[in-house]
């Protein structure tokens, strides 16, 4: 995407990734069964928890889903959280 990209018709620079690489949602998505980011993310969802199919629950399909394939919106990274969390 980012050889393919022009500059001219877009009037854009070429960029990696059309959304920020790590926002305050992604961290929830993964946390989402520890307190206080279950209250954060019910917050964030008006009130409740978001949908059951879109909730975490794989490192696996998650690493899968964000390094490659055919799915090249999905930029999530790994959180600390995943290092040092008991």
């Amino acid at each position: 995407r980012f050889e393919d990209w022009d500059e001219e018709d877009s009037g854009a620079p070429a960029f990696h990734h059309g959304s920020h690489y790590s926002t305050s949602a992604h961290v929830l998505h993964y946390l989402v069964r520890l307190e206080p980011y279950t209250s954060y993310h019910c917050a964030l969802q008006s009130g409740r928890l978001d949908v059951a199919d879109r909730q975490f629950h794989s490192i696996g399909e998650s690493w899968d889903s964000s390094s490659g394939g055919d799915n090249t919106s999905d930029v999530k990274e790994l959180i600390p959280e995943f290092f040092y969390n008991p």
